[in-house]
């Protein structure tokens, strides 16, 4: 009787190329598809940030019926002077209610710091006009001048982004009441408020 030999177990080189291959081109399309949600997700993520501090400005000025002021901030413990980019960060804080007129910003010998929102990574986020927004006792901004914000994504560290159709810009707007929406923005709009 002849003994066949037993068969080995395992890929030829054969199989393990072609899988590969097939591995090489899956990764070839999924890994932009996969940059792009991530670009997409920063800019939502900085967006909400930016509205949830703005609702909490409006509630927390109505509650405390004080004024409370945001401003653009890069250490978290002073407002940035000049620019109106908040992606460095910005603080939320409110001061004694007569102590202070609108606009103010902050000072943290006469001011109470509410919160401190630290660098927002990936974005940009432009505001059209004033540096210190501040919302009044009833929760309208003060003056009463309607708000834009504009948050894209930014590839670099520094300069305003790019809205795309993989990774759209997001605009928040707070009209004068103080009332907030936000909107993706069209296709080849500019991510600096006008």
């Amino acid at each position: 009787m002849i003994d066949m030999p037993a068969r080995s177990r395992g890929f030829s080189l054969l199989e393990l190329m072609i899988t590969i291959t097939v591995m090489a081109i899956l990764l070839a399309i999924a890994v932009p598809s996969f940059r792009d949600v991530i670009h997409r997700n920063e800019v939502s993520s900085a967006s909400n940030a930016l509205l949830a501090s703005v609702s909490y400005a409006r509630s927390e000025s109505v509650t405390r019926s004080q004024l409370v002021s945001m401003c653009p901030s890069a250490d978290g413990a002073s407002c940035t002077s000049t620019g109106t980019a908040f992606e460095p960060g910005w603080l939320v804080y409110t001061y004694p209610a007569g102590a202070a007129s609108a606009n103010l910003a902050y000072n943290a010998a006469s001011a109470t710091l509410l919160r401190a929102i630290p660098l927002q990574s990936g974005v940009s986020i432009q505001a059209l006009g004033n540096t210190v927004i501040t919302f009044g006792q009833q929760g309208q901004l003060v003056p009463a001048t309607p708000l834009e914000f504009i948050t894209c994504y930014r590839s670099g560290s520094s300069g305003v982004g790019e809205n795309t159709t993989a990774a759209p810009g997001v605009q928040l707007n707070v009209n004068g009441s103080g009332s907030a929406t936000t909107t993706s923005l069209a296709a080849g709009a500019s991510c600096t408020p006008s």
